[in-house]
């Protein structure tokens, strides 16, 4: 028998994932003040893009970096006592974290860098002050914003399905088969049979030949 960490429940992964999350949120509220003037409705040109890159590289460095260098685990997580693993001994650490956050930090990522390149801050001041309407806004104003708009629709609904999949009786959810890895306890574990225990080693035998003479 081995002693393996227990594959964490879903409640818990849905606290870490919270917990995270409202982190983020509550840095990306924070952060906007820099950028918005709330008061007099009014955005700061520059600033307004300084936000957009601030969200990007938070999500960089919390989502993908810290759980690089910190063996597989976020804040959330770190809270929660539970880490990321992975299946495949061969495989780096970080590949796996990248394909992890496929469809979460790396998805935000590119929504935030969408919205820096189509949407301007005159254009997202005017759709915050008049909402968005066909009537007020242009054609090319309207679809700039409805883009990133729907992606992140899409995005949410994507990232909803793949935590729900966690509920799954084997604790293994789609996205930790698509990279390989399982979230388990910290200081939980399993006792599982050793899978080389029973294994029959099979070497060659030597066999000793008849020495022959011949006569002519």
């Amino acid at each position: 028998m081995i002693k393996i960490n227990l594959k964490a429940n879903f409640w818990i992964r849905l606290l870490a994932t919270l917990l995270d999350s409202l982190i983020f949120l509550v840095f990306f509220v924070t952060t906007s003040f820099f950028a918005f003037d709330y008061q007099k409705a009014k955005i700061h040109n520059i600033l307004y893009y300084v936000w957009l890159i601030d969200q990007i590289i938070f999500l960089l460095i919390w989502y993908i970096l810290i759980p690089i260098f910190w063996y597989g685990k976020t804040f959330g997580m770190w809270i929660c006592r539970i880490k990321v693993i992975k299946t495949n001994s061969n495989e780096k650490f970080s590949k796996v974290i990248f394909d992890r956050q496929r469809l979460f930090a790396f998805l935000w990522m590119i929504i935030f860098t969408i919205f820096a390149i189509l949407i301007s801050p005159q254009t997202f001041e005017q759709a915050a002050l008049i909402g968005i309407k066909k009537e007020d806004l242009t054609n090319t104003q309207l679809a700039f914003l409805l883009i990133p708009t729907i992606l992140i629709g899409l995005a949410s609904f994507v990232q909803l399905f793949l935590i729900i999949t966690n509920a799954r009786n084997n604790r293994i959810g789609l996205n930790d088969t698509f990279s390989n890895s399982f979230t388990v306890w910290i200081n939980k574990y399993e006792e599982i049979e050793d899978p080389n225990q029973n294994l029959i080693e099979i070497k060659p035998r030597i066999r000793n030949l008849p020495k022959l003479e011949w006569k002519n």
